[in-house]
């Protein structure tokens, strides 16, 4: 499995589980076709006791409960189950039509499919590989196997650009109203860890940092990425877009910044561009602490932004590897953000970063952005699978080799560049370049 499809199934337990009537059910059965645990599984997903998941495939495999004799005929009773998920088998089956009429014969009333196919992508045989989908197939089935499509998404994210499908009986009662996946865990129910694996460091606060990029930049359109008590988001003075699936505002904001309660993927799917007054010309960029959230946060907010725009990303300098963790179990986490810096230097030359030595826990400050470029979306699937096997932070990540000093004379004559830069963003870039260069403690970005 790769990264996109199981985010995509994320997506939709989101907008057709959470918040309906399967959370009321003491059991919801759910019907994994083909869903050998391949580099992961959609169990994860569906994850609470309640849902009864079974996985059949046409071999034994890690986590297939029910082996095929025949490749068409699912040994189930009709109607007999609440949501039947299908990723990366659909190209891989020659008939394939005659499957999905399976799935649909065994799904209840009331029930989903949930079809994720590629639409693009290389040959990838397991043992064959027949086919690519366009929205038109999945309509097709629809069509052939008498149900509804509900809905159908093309991911743009490379290389497999996933065709998703959400597929129900006609007739069935409506969608609840739909709220999103939460997934952040409250700081408060986690027990701290020692001293040493709490500790913060950091010459200055990342806020300092954001008050001085909001006096130099002085932007017309500010996104922040991860709200929380609205502590930085209340810094900007102009026009304010703050984005939080669960925000604990604890102060007033001015009458110039809204607050959307939605997931940054939601945000940037569904709201963004109606939302925003102006491309975005400083973007912060502290939400969810995973490597890919963090990258396709970046990758959205690049899309909007306006020439010359800055990125502030948080929590790029764990202070011990146990706040590195990709599960949080201390009080003081970055998760794996820190990896956002090595697939920035090695996937992107053309951006100007630099690597600033904040508290708590560091941020880097991204320049020379271009809305055109592709190059995360075409690579997406790939740059992820490589960022999961880096391991722990290197002793450089730790050690914050290579950081800006905030407090340095070079990083003061940057900020004091930075209202010259205004209209030029060549120039902007190159200012960003040579601080880094300049600084004692940096290193070329």
């Amino acid at each position: 499995m790769h990264a996109s499809s199981l985010e995509n199934m994320q997506k939709c337990y989101a907008r057709f589980v959470e918040g309906n009537r399967f959370e009321k059910q003491v059991r919801v059965s759910v019907l994994d076709v083909g869903g050998a645990d391949i580099n992961g599984s959609y169990r994860d997903v569906f994850a609470h006791p309640r849902f009864a998941f079974t996985a059949v495939d046409l071999s034994a495999n890690e986590g297939v409960h029910l082996v095929l004799d025949d490749p068409y005929r699912i040994p189930v009773d009709d109607q007999s189950i609440d949501i039947v998920l299908s990723g990366q088998m659909l190209e891989h089956c020659e008939f394939f039509w005659l499957m999905f009429r399976e799935m649909v014969r065994v799904l209840r009333p009331g029930g989903y499919i949930f079809l994720i196919a590629p639409s693009a992508g290389p040959e990838h045989r397991y043992p064959i590989d027949c086919y690519r989908f366009y929205p038109d197939a999945y309509r097709a089935l629809a069509r052939y196997a008498n149900c509804e499509l509900v809905e159908v998404w093309r991911d743009e994210r490379g290389p497999w650009k996933d065709l998703v499908g959400v597929f129900q009986r006609h007739g069935s009662p409506p969608t609840a109203a739909l709220r999103p996946l939460r997934l952040e865990i409250d700081p408060q129910a986690i027990a701290p860890g020692t001293k040493e694996e709490e500790r913060i460091s950091g010459e200055v606060s990342y806020l300092d940092v954001l008050v001085a990029l909001h006096r130099a930049i002085q932007p017309k359109c500010y996104l922040e990425i991860g709200v929380r008590h609205g502590v930085s988001l209340g810094l900007a003075h102009g026009p304010a877009i703050g984005v939080d699936p669960k925000p604990n505002l604890q102060q007033a904001l001015p009458e110039t910044t809204r607050v959307f309660e939605q997931t940054s993927d939601e945000f940037f799917d569904s709201t963004a561009r109606q939302a925003l007054p102006a491309p975005v010309d400083l973007a912060f960029i502290d939400g969810l602490h995973l490597f890919e959230a963090a990258l396709r946060d970046f990758m959205n907010i690049e899309r909007l932004a306006a020439p010359g725009a800055l990125i502030l990303i948080d929590d790029i300098f764990p202070n011990h590897p146990s706040q590195a963790t990709r599960e949080r179990r201390t009080r003081v986490w970055t998760g794996d953000v820190w990896k956002l810096i090595q697939v920035l230097r090695r996937w992107r030359p053309d951006l100007a970063i630099a690597c600033l030595d904040t508290s708590p826990c560091g941020c880097l400050l991204v320049g020379g952005l271009d809305p055109a470029n592709t190059t995360f979306r075409d690579a997406y699937n790939p740059i992820v699978r490589m960022a999961w096997g880096l391991g722990d932070p290197p002793a450089e990540i730790l050690g914050r080799q290579g950081a800006v000093s905030p407090s340095s004379a070079a990083y003061t004559d940057f900020m004091a560049a930075l209202p010259e830069t205004a209209g030029d963003p060549a120039r902007r870039k190159d200012v960003l370049r040579r601080l880094v260069a300049s600084t004692s403690k940096g290193r070329s970005a």
